[in-house]
């Protein structure tokens, strides 16, 4: 399993933010060495969907709800993530010739619930850093 690299920015933002009440995309972008660009798309979808506050102008930045702490590591990944491991889980683009009778599927739908349902024990705060 590889995670995509807007969850790996995500995690990473979400780890930060733990450790400044408030921070800019610049921030964190030097500290990680990752491109701006990249990590404002990251930050905006983070916003979009709740898990952190942005303000713009000379003191603005960004910065962690609190209600965040408590999500779990798999519904972030699940907002960043497209888990149609091969192409038979799309139901709507398959062209495989294999299904229905495939094991294949079964096995794979079955070691990702089983890779989610490990997330689902951690919790933000639980990969909190000392940065």
């Amino acid at each position: 399993m590889k995670l995509n690299l807007k969850t790996d920015y995500a995690l990473r933002v979400l780890i930060f933010l733990q450790e400044k009440e408030k921070a800019t995309i610049r921030d964190i972008a030097e500290y990680y060495d990752v491109k701006k660009n990249h990590l404002s798309v990251v930050v905006n979808r983070l916003s979009e969907l709740g898990y952190i506050d942005s303000s713009t102008g000379p003191k603005g930045g960004i910065s962690l709800k609190a209600k965040t702490l408590e999500k779990n590591i798999a519904e972030i990944i699940l907002q960043f993530e497209d888990f149609d491991l091969v192409e038979c889980f799309n139901s709507d683009s398959s062209q495989c010739r294999l299904n229905p009778s495939c094991k294949l599927k079964s096995i794979l739908k079955k070691a990702n619930k089983q890779f989610l349902n490990e997330l689902k024990k951690y919790k933000v705060k639980d990969i909190h850093q000392v940065i």
